[in-house]
């Protein structure tokens, strides 16, 4: 059987009580919603290997798929869900990799050696295309060297990243008028990210059996 491995950030995480906002979610729901994963691995008849994990950074992301690269076999589907290009991450006092995220980087409390000036003006100078285009040539280097197997791209952070732009699906402060106020996508927001990316996928073998 296929595997269909996803790989990126909360969006792409399964939902896990864990998080506050998830927990809250879940609850509201009465269970556990589905992830594009899920959605789409079903509908395909794939074996779900869903990486994704919540606040992750595109380097984490990257060096995940690099980890676990030797796994993927041929006709397998690869899905990347590409997070903010501002986000970055350093080691902390225990040796592991930190991911800063912009708006809570103040709660960083166990870096070691960098105070939260150094933070910000880093957070600042990531503001450049050139770590845009970073994402861009990770991209461009599996387009152009991976084979048998079929790889989307996609991101919600930055319509620069040559990836799918998904927008205009159900938030969960939508689906909940408010009631948990958070950005994340709704179980219907996912169902509409897994129609975009089944659409693409679909798309895009099409042309390749024309070409053959």
């Amino acid at each position: 059987m296929n595997t269909l491995w996803t790989f990126g950030d909360s969006l792409t995480a399964p939902f896990d009580e864990k998080y506050t906002w998830s927990a809250d979610y879940i609850k509201w729901k009465g269970y556990v919603p589905k992830v594009y994963g899920d959605i789409m691995s079903e509908r395909l008849g794939y074996t779900l290997k869903n990486l994704g994990v919540g606040g992750f950074d595109n380097y984490s992301i990257f060096q995940k798929f690099c980890d676990i690269s030797h796994k993927i076999k041929k006709n397998d589907l690869v899905i990347f869900g590409w997070s903010s290009p501002i986000r970055f991450r350093l080691v902390n006092s225990g040796d592991n990799w930190t991911t800063i995220l912009p708006k809570y980087h103040n709660r960083h409390s166990d870096l070691k050696d960098i105070t939260e000036e150094t933070l910000s003006q880093i957070i600042m100078n990531r503001e450049s295309f050139k770590f845009v285009d970073e994402v861009n040539s990770w991209i461009r280097m599996m387009t152009n060297m991976i084979s048998d197997v079929d790889i989307i791209h996609w991101t919600s952070f930055d319509r620069r990243i040559m990836a799918i732009f998904v927008e205009n699906v159900e938030l969960i402060k939508d689906e909940t008028k408010d009631v948990v106020s958070d950005t994340h996508f709704s179980e219907k927001g996912q169902l509409q990210l897994s129609e975009i990316l089944l659409n693409h996928y679909y798309s895009d073998r099409t042309k390749k059996i024309k070409v053959i």
